[in-house]
């Protein structure tokens, strides 16, 4: 299969009302997109990912009016748009429109992408267009060209070039569904933030393995059921003493990877940095020499690093990445979930 990449949203946008699939970066993550209106094209998605057909699909779309034409928004919907949006934040909404995919649930996903060249070429679509992040199933999600690129050409029939994701983790999910809000999956929108608005709103502890579900639950958001954003290497979630002290007790530095904020002078500068310079570097496929440490200032930024962070040591095959907790404060509720679904081997 030729895999047209392009910048032209026309072209990409045929593609959609064609019944193709397309991949499209967000604010947050790349997309893997269908149209929602077409029932074939959104399984086609599922195959070419490998995803449990029971784990929805977000529905974008390129303005809150177009919600409303498929869905029941409501006074408090509106008003969380209106604040949040266009931006990383996802509702779970009753449908008007029953056709829409997919036909089994009464509730649609549904969001709107920040960047107005990824709103405009929804709209030419047709909208909406569902779309889970664009990775393997179970993997990371995919935050730079070059990675969609080496996973997926041949694989789908379009790559909308446009400004990648900055963000670097999945939309913040709430669902206005039942007797009380309930935050589903948490982002870099925090949950106190959304209790400005949502005063009721149920935050369930998001940061335990979760009981085991029965597979005839079926989930209203995608993350909350399976194994997720896991790299090959396993990931180890450390204190910032355990950090530290990873760094020095001798870990094989061909085979090991730090991504956090403390990288103390005697570690740069000791044996492990000089060790790490006599390693062998992947130089092909767009990768340039391989940094065993990724240093980060603030929770957003180690977001906006992680997931490519993590596809790159598992280019180099990298057998371990050992991550700082992140920082108490801004940023910290959604990374958190993220490293700790990662951290999980099953």
């Amino acid at each position: 299969m030729k895999t047209l990449i392009s910048s032209d949203v026309r072209l990409l946008a045929n593609l959609i009302q064609e019944g193709k699939v397309v991949i499209f970066p967000t604010e947050t993550v790349y997309g893997i997109g269908a149209s929602t209106k077409n029932e074939a094209a959104c399984l086609r998605v599922y195959v070419i990912k490998g995803r449990p057909k029971d784990n929805p699909l977000i529905a974008h779309f390129p303005s809150i009016e177009a919600i409303e034409e498929s869905c029941v928004l409501g006074n408090l919907g509106r008003k969380l748009l209106e604040k949040f949006s266009p931006g990383p934040l996802t509702l779970i909404l009753p449908k008007k429109d029953k056709s829409l995919f997919p036909k089994e649930l009464d509730t649609l996903a549904v969001r709107i992408p920040k960047n107005p060249v990824i709103r405009e070429w929804i709209r030419l679509t047709g909208g909406p267009v569902s779309a889970p992040s664009a990775n393997l199933s179970g993997r990371p999600s995919l935050t730079k060209l070059t990675d969609v690129v080496r996973y997926f050409e041949g694989k789908v029939d379009g790559i909308l070039i446009a400004e990648e994701p900055s963000f670097g983790i999945e939309s913040t999910v709430v669902s206005l569904v039942g007797e009380h809000p309930t935050l589903l999956r948490p982002g870099s929108i925090e949950s106190e933030e959304l209790k400005t608005l949502l005063p009721d709103l149920v935050v369930p502890n998001l940061f335990e393995t979760s009981p085991a579900q029965s597979l005839s639950t079926v989930p209203l958001s995608p993350g909350t059921k399976y194994k997720h954003y896991a790299p090959t290497a396993q990931v180890i979630l450390a204190s910032r003493d355990e950090f530290i002290h990873s760094l020095e007790v001798g870990f094989d530095p061909k085979d090991t990877a730090w991504i956090g904020f403390t990288f103390p002078e005697k570690i740069r500068k000791g044996k492990l940095a000089q060790d790490l310079e006599k390693t062998s570097a992947k130089e092909d496929e767009g990768f340039k020499k391989f940094d065993h440490f990724s240093l980060v200032s603030t929770n957003e930024e180690y977001a906006s690093k992680l997931y490519a962070f993590f596809e790159a040591c598992d280019f180099a095959k990298i057998q371990t990445i050992i991550c700082e907790t992140p920082n108490l404060g801004r940023g910290w509720e959604g990374l958190r979930n993220r490293l700790e679904k990662a951290s999980r081997r099953n």
